[in-house]
């Protein structure tokens, strides 16, 4: 990641170099114009050596995640697990969640450590081109950005919580959905293993009825 860095801070650093040089050059023009390439190419290459990584490790995990959450269930007592979780919740976390993992996560997580660097990046470029008050106004907007996430998170977890439809963020409609989707896959399976009993009761229509409304 730092070479990655490295390399896209360069390349903008020798274009600034070469424009400044423009009037009178140095060297002949294909000499800035191969070194530029040269530094492209070399980021596209760590680029695709990033994107690599990531969804080898995101596979890994998923994989990781999955044999442990099948064998937890594999072992789970009947009296302290099944009989009080529902099915649906069970069946929802070995589809939805793994998804959302495989989807989202690694996603993220790439772009938080791809943004990190970018701004710790910057924050170094404007210390050497700039001034040294950079610093403390880096430090607030640390303060503060920690401060509105703090607040965002606390806010955006009780509206998740409460179900609301129109979460604060995207990235967290999961959330609403698996919670809305358990009691609906737990009923329809719960339906499909007491089909035998709901039939010789004659009880279709109030199953029915349950689950339109």
């Amino acid at each position: 990641m730092v070479i990655f860095i490295t390399l896209h801070t360069g390349s903008n650093f020798w274009l600034s170099y070469w424009s400044d040089s423009a009037e009178h050059p140095e060297h002949p023009q294909t000499f800035y114009l191969e070194i530029y390439c040269i530094l492209g190419l070399s980021y596209a290459f760590f680029c695709l050596i990033r994107i690599s990584m990531l969804f080898l490790q995101s596979l890994k995990c998923s994989r990781k995640l999955h044999k442990d959450m099948i064998t937890n269930i594999i072992r789970a007592p009947v009296n302290l697990f099944f009989d009080r979780i529902p099915t649906g919740r069970i069946l929802n976390r070995l589809s939805k969640d793994l998804t959302v993992l495989d989807n989202y996560i690694a996603g993220s997580f790439g772009w938080l450590t791809l943004l990190f660097f970018y701004l710790i990046a910057d924050i170094v470029v404007c210390l050497i081109v700039g001034s040294i008050w950079i610093f403390p106004l880096a430090i607030l907007f640390f303060a503060v950005s920690y401060k509105i996430q703090r607040s965002f998170m606390s806010l955006n977890r009780e509206v998740t919580r409460l179900g609301n439809e129109t979460s604060l963020s995207t990235n967290f409609n999961y959330c609403l959905e698996s919670i809305s989707k358990s009691p609906i896959v737990s009923f329809f399976s719960e339906s499909l293993s007491g089909l035998t009993s709901i039939r010789t009761y004659q009880e279709q229509r109030k199953f029915l009825s349950v689950k339109i409304n």
